[in-house]
């Protein structure tokens, strides 16, 4: 009778056992499955968590004392030349960047909705990137934003269109300096919080090209350090804005942390649990261990024998496991949703291939250590302990 059709005959003949050592592997393998792919998309949602709320660091020349013919000290502050910004924003961690400066202007045919004759005008290369949008404080309502390929083009506040009948389209005039802006786009400030509504975004081109600060913003906040430490530059700071990062990276810290611990848990107990199960299984036949060397059957094909009971359960336990999987993962999908954000729960099929080769072999050795002292005994031995 050949090994396999012995390893059959055996698991039908003994249909309790064999149920309940096919239950434990179902389970086991559900578990290791569904942890794996949680990791995954605990690992993901954090991924884009930070890439979501982000972090930047801004550029500045560094302050410059004049002496102005012995009349006392003024504060300039050294350049930013266009070449430094390329130069900066070729790094493939930097997804995006703004240059800013602020100056002020006075109305010319309109009025400021705080009735002052002039107000900020702060000029942007990406205004979507300008800290007010990214903070949240400022929400664009209508239109859109201004880009690097703009000119002469402004986003003023909601305030400021309904006080003098702005819409999309129409243009603005100031006296000093002298230009006039079109208008493509309408902002609203968050009510909680204080912002000076007459402010008017603009291209960067409006307030004359000069750069006060550039707003470098990176795709992982993780790297920011690193980012920062290549930079090279005598006349020039920079500061890191980490701010809303700062405030979920231990939160994101802890449950990825979290999330590895209680898989390292369960597969020690689980692993712990089917050693002791498949010892109990191997012992309780030591009288038919006896017989069978005694009727020449080697030991190496009694554990053969063993193994391949074993791997039989193990594959209908897998062949279960593979739908059941896929299907939970559709609710698992909506809990982690909920839960942290993630928006897919995927299942690769080498990371399966690799669970499923490690827990054979990990049944493998179960049954070596679990068999071995019983196989090192004679067959007298075997029979002795038994009578």
């Amino acid at each position: 009778m050949n090994l396999v059709r012995r390893a059959i005959l055996y698991d039908t003949r003994r249909p309790g056992k064999s149920l309940t050592l096919f239950l434990l592997f179902l389970l086991i393998t559900l578990f290791c499955t569904m942890s794996f792919a949680m990791l995954d998309a605990v690992q993901s949602a954090a991924s884009r968590l930070r890439e979501t709320v982000g972090a930047s660091f801004t550029l500045r020349g560094k302050p410059l004392e004049i002496d102005t013919d012995g009349n006392g000290y003024s504060m300039e502050f050294a350049a930013i030349f266009p070449k430094d910004i390329q130069k900066i924003a070729g790094n493939p961690e930097i997804k995006s960047y703004n240059a800013q400066s602020t100056t002020s202007a006075t109305a010319d045919g309109f009025i400021y909705p705080s009735g002052m004759p002039s107000g900020a005008v702060s000029g942007n290369t990406e205004s979507a990137w300008n800290q007010g949008f990214t903070s949240g404080i400022l929400t664009l309502i209508e239109g859109r934003h201004i880009t690097q390929k703009d000119k002469n083009v402004a986003i003023i506040s909601r305030e400021l269109a309904e006080e003098n009948g702005l819409r999309l389209g129409d243009r603005l005039s100031f006296s000093e300096p002298s230009t006039t802006v079109k208008i493509i786009g309408i902002y609203e400030s968050d009510p909680g919080m204080e912002f000076d509504t007459d402010t008017i975004f603009t291209d960067l081109c409006t307030v004359g090209n000069s750069m006060e600060r550039v707003d470098f913003f990176v795709n992982d906040p993780a790297k920011l350090e690193t980012v920062m430490g290549e930079i090279q530059g005598d006349n020039h700071t920079l500061q890191a804005n980490t701010a809303e990062y700062d405030a979920i990276a231990t939160q994101l810290a802890t449950i990825g942390r979290l999330t590895t611990l209680l898989i390292i848990a369960a597969i020690v107990v689980s692993a712990t649990v089917l050693l002791l199960i498949l010892t109990m299984r191997v012992r309780g036949r030591t009288h038919e261990i006896g017989i069978l060397i005694a009727v020449g059957i080697g030991k190496s094909q009694i554990l053969a024998q063993f193994i391949m009971e074993t791997m039989l359960l193990f594959a209908a336990a897998m062949l279960v496991s593979c739908p059941v999987s896929y299907a939970a993962t559709t609710q698992f999908q909506v809990y982690l949703q909920e839960m942290i954000g993630a928006t897919a729960v995927t299942i690769p099929v080498r990371n399966i291939v690799l669970q499923y080769a490690v827990e054979m072999v990990a049944i493998v050795v179960a049954i070596l250590i679990a068999g071995y002292p019983i196989m090192r005994l004679q067959p007298k031995e075997i029979l002795s302990k038994m009578s």
